[in-house]
C-alpha cells in the first residue's frame, strides 16, 4: 500500500512540474499572430499601468550589444528608468560598466551592479574553458537568484540582447521558475538591428525560451511566427 501511495504521489509531481513546463516555456504556446502596430508590446504595457516599484535586470553584452541596449533604455527612459525603479545590470567587461556608470548618473531610479564572467576566453584550452564554464554557471546562479529575491511579489522584467551568456541567464531563471511554482520572469529579448535575414545563435536559441521575442527588421517575422516586430527600437 505504501508503494502505491508513494508511485502515486510521484506521479502526481511529475503531472505539475510537466504542466508547469509547458507553461513556462513559451514555445509550447501557440504562435502569436503578426503584430503591426505594436499594441501588445510588454513596454507598451508597462506605460498603460503605470507602474510603479519596477524591478528590471538587463545584461550588457560588450561592443555593439552594450551600445544597442543603452539606446533602448534611452529610448524607453519615461517607462522604465522613473524614479521607483530599481535596475539591476549585468555586465561582463569593465568598459561597459564604465559606459553604464556614465549614463546612470542621467538616470533617477537606483542602479545594482553584477559581475557575470565569461564562460571561455578566446583561445583558451578545453581544461580551463570546462573550469571557467563551471564557475561561470555557479557565480551567475548566484546572481539570477539574488535578483529573483528582489522581484518576487513586485513588478519586474527581464529584458535582454547580445551574446551567449544571455542564455545561461535565460535558463536559470526559467529553471527557478521551474521549481518555485508561483513566479514569473517576464523575459523580453531584442535582437539586434544588425540581424536583418536571419537570427543570430544567441536570437535561435533564446527564440523558445523569452517571453516575448522581438526584431527589429520586419522581413524577419515570416520565418519566426513567434516574434513581434515594433520597427527600430535602437
Amino acid at each position: 500500500m505504501n508503494w502505491v501511495v508513494l508511485g502515486s504521489l510521484l506521479l502526481f509531481i511529475a503531472s505539475v512540474y510537466t504542466l508547469r513546463l509547458i507553461l513556462i516555456i513559451p514555445c509550447f504556446t501557440a504562435a502569436s499572430e503578426s503584430n503591426k502596430d505594436g499594441k501588445d508590446s510588454s513596454l507598451l504595457k508597462l506605460k498603460q499601468e503605470d507602474v510603479r516599484g519596477l524591478q528590471l535586470f538587463i545584461f550588457l553584452g560588450s561592443g555593439g550589444h552594450t551600445g544597442e541596449m543603452l539606446r533602448l533604455l534611452q529610448n524607453y527612459k519615461n517607462i522604465l528608468l522613473n524614479k521607483d525603479t530599481t535596475l539591476h545590470v549585468g555586465y561582463s567587461d569593465n568598459e561597459s560598466l564604465k559606459k553604464m556608470k556614465k549614463l546612470s548618473d542621467a538616470f533617477e531610479c537606483k542602479v545594482k551592479f553584477y559581475e557575470f564572467k565569461k564562460a571561455r576566453e578566446v583561445g583558451a584550452n578545453v581544461k580551463s574553458s570546462l573550469k571557467t564554464i563551471i564557475v561561470t554557471l555557479l557565480a551567475s546562479l548566484m546572481h539570477v537568484v539574488n535578483i529573483k529575491l528582489h522581484m518576487l511579489n513586485k513588478p519586474h522584467l527581464v529584458l535582454l540582447n547580445g551574446p551567449g551568456t544571455c542564455c545561461i541567464i535565460t535558463t536559470w531563471f526559467k529553471l527557478i521558475d521551474l521549481l518555485c511554482l508561483f513566479t514569473s520572469s517576464n523575459i523580453i529579448y531584442v535582437e539586434s538591428l544588425a540581424r536583418i535575414k536571419t537570427l543570430s545563435l544567441t536570437g535561435k536559441i533564446l527564440y523558445w525560451l523569452a517571453d516575448e521575442f522581438v526584431v527589429q527588421w520586419k522581413d524577419l517575422q515570416t520565418p519566426y511566427p513567434r516574434s513581434k516586430h515594433f520597427g527600430i527600437l535602437v
